[in-house]
C-alpha cells in the first residue's frame, strides 16, 4: 500500500508544477528561449543524478532513499514558484530535477525488489498508479491555476506531499531495517570481516555479466519513451492543425491516449501472466505501430477523421502502457538500482531526441510523417525485445486469483 501511494504522489506533484508553467514563465519575465533553457536544466539535473542515485541505493537501502529524496522533491516545488529571474529558475528546476530522479531510482528499485520477493508482476499496475496519479495532479492544479498564484499553489502542493511521504514512509523503513537485520545476521554469522567489500566485489561482478543485456533492454524503452513523448508533445497540435480540431476536441484526444496508457497498466500483470512478458513487448510494439499510423494518416485515410484519429491513439496508448514497466522491472532484476538508473538514461535520451527529430521531419515533411517515425522504432524494438526472450518472465500457469492470493500471502508475511 506504501510503495503505491508513492507511485501515486510521483505523478501527483510534478503534474502540478507542469500546468503552473506559463504562469511561472510570465512571473519571471522569461521568453520562449528562456524557459526552455530552464527547462533544459531541470533535464540536465535529472541525468546527472541518475548514476549517484544507484549508488546512493547500493550503499545506504532503496527504502531509505526513497523516503528521504520523497521528502526533498516535495520541498524543492516551492522554488519554481519563487522564483524571480530566469537563473532562479533555471536553478530551481536543476534541484528539482536532481530530487524525482533520486525519487524515481528508489521507488522503481523498491519496486523490483519487493516484486521479485512476491513472484507476481507488480510494476504495470504501479506505473498505472503514476499515471492516475499524474492525471489527477493535472485536473487539480487546473483547478487551483485560476484561484492560487504559482507560490502558493506549489506550497500548498508540497505541504501535502510532505505530509504523505511522513505517513507513508515508515512502514517501507521499517521492512528495510527488518532487511538489514537479516543480511547483517548472515554477514556476522559467516565471520568475514571483508564481508562489505566482498559484497561490491560480487555487485561488480554481476554487473558486468548482465550490463550489455540491461543496454538492450534500454534501447527498448528509448524507443516506447520516444513513442510516448512524441504523442505528449506533438498529438493536441497534430489533431488542430491537420485534422482542424478545436483546442478542447485535441486537448480530449490526448486525454483518451492517456487514459488508454493508464487503463492498459492496469491489465499488465494480468497480461504478462497470461501471454508472458515477451509476448507484452513484443505485441506492445505491434500495436502501438499500427495505433501511431492510423492516427497519424487518419485524415488522409477512406472515411477517416478525428474519431478515427482517436481510436488510432488509443490502440497507441494500449500498445506502449507496458512496455516501460517491464523494461525497468527486468533491468533492475537483472542489475538492481545500476540496472534501474540505466533504463531511466535510456528513457532520457529517447524523451531529448523525439523533441528534434520530429520538429525537422515536420518542418519538411509534414506531421503525420515526422510522428511515423514512431512506428519505424516500434518495429525495431518488437524485434529486439524477441530477441531478449530469453531474459524475460515467461507466461505463468497459475490464474490471476491464485497469483493475487500468493502475493498477498507473501506481502502478510513480511516485518
Amino acid at each position: 500500500m506504501s510503495l503505491a501511494v508513492f507511485f501515486a504522489l510521483v505523478g501527483f506533484v510534478p503534474a502540478n508544477w507542469l500546468v503552473r508553467v506559463p504562469d511561472v514563465k510570465a512571473q519571471v519575465g522569461a521568453s520562449a528561449g528562456d524557459l526552455g533553457l530552464a527547462l533544459l536544466c531541470g533535464s540536465l539535473g535529472s541525468l546527472a543524478a541518475l548514476t549517484v542515485a544507484a549508488r546512493l541505493c547500493e550503499r545506504f537501502g532503496t527504502r531509505r532513499v526513497l523516503v528521504i529524496a520523497g521528502f526533498a522533491l516535495c520541498a524543492i516545488l516551492v522554488l519554481p514558484g519563487l522564483a524571480g529571474s530566469v537563473r532562479a529558475l533555471g536553478a530551481a528546476l536543476a534541484f528539482f530535477g536532481m530530487a524525482q530522479s533520486t525519487f524515481n531510482i528508489a521507488l522503481n528499485s523498491t519496486a523490483v525488489e519487493i516484486a521479485t520477493a512476491s513472484g507476481n508482476p507488480l510494476m504495470p499496475t504501479l506505473h498505472g498508479i503514476f499515471s492516475v496519479g499524474g492525471l489527477v495532479g493535472a485536473a487539480l492544479g487546473g483547478l487551483l491555476a485560476d484561484h492560487l498564484s504559482p507560490v502558493v499553489h506549489l506550497g500548498l502542493t508540497a505541504l501535502l506531499g510532505l505530509v504523505v511521504t511522513g505517513l507513508a514512509g515508515p512502514s517501507l523503513l521499517r521492512s528495510g531495517r527488518a532487511t538489514a537485520r537479516t543480511a547483517a545476521a548472515g554477514t556476522s554469522a559467516a565471520g568475514n570481516a571483508g564481508a562489505e567489500g566482498a559484497a561490491e566485489a560480487d555487485r561488480a561482478n554481476a554487473w558486468r555479466r548482465v550490463r550489455w543485456i540491461v543496454l538492450a533492454f534500454g534501447l527498448v524503452a528509448a524507443c516506447t519513451a520516444f513513442g510516448e513523448y512524441a504523442s505528449n508533445n506533438w498529438a493536441a497540435l497534430h489533431l488542430r492543425q491537420d485534422l482542424g480540431a478545436t483546442a478542447a476536441v485535441a486537448g480530449y484526444g490526448y486525454a483518451t491516449y492517456a487514459c488508454a496508457i493508464a487503463g492498459g497498466r492496469f491489465l499488465g500483470s494480468r497480461l504478462i501472466r497470461r501471454l508472458g512478458e515477451t509476448a507484452v513487448l513484443s505485441g506492445g510494439f505491434a500495436l502501438a505501430a499500427v495505433g501511431v499510423l492510423v492516427a497519424s494518416w487518419a485524415g488522409h485515410l477512406p472515411g477517416g477523421g478525428l474519431p478515427v484519429a482517436f481510436a488510432g491513439y488509443v490502440v497507441l496508448g494500449l500498445g506502449l502502457a507496458n512496455v516501460y514497466p517491464v523494461c525497468i522491472s527486468r533491468a533492475g532484476a537483472l542489475g538492481g538500482p545500476r540496472g534501474v538508473s540505466r533504463i531511466s538514461m535510456s528513457a532520457s535520451v529517447g524523451i531529448l531526441s523525439q523533441g528534434p527529430l520530429i520538429g525537422f521531419v515536420a518542418d519538411r515533411r509534414g506531421l503525420p510523417l515526422a510522428l511515423s517515425t514512431v512506428a519505424v522504432l516500434a518495429v525495431l524494438a518488437a524485434g529486439v525485445a524477441f530477441a531478449l526472450r530469453g531474459w524475460t518472465r515467461p507466461r505463468t500457469p497459475t490464474t490471476s486469483a491464485e497469483s493475487t492470493t500468493s502475493a498477498e500471502s507473501n506481502e502478510r508475511s513480511k516485518p
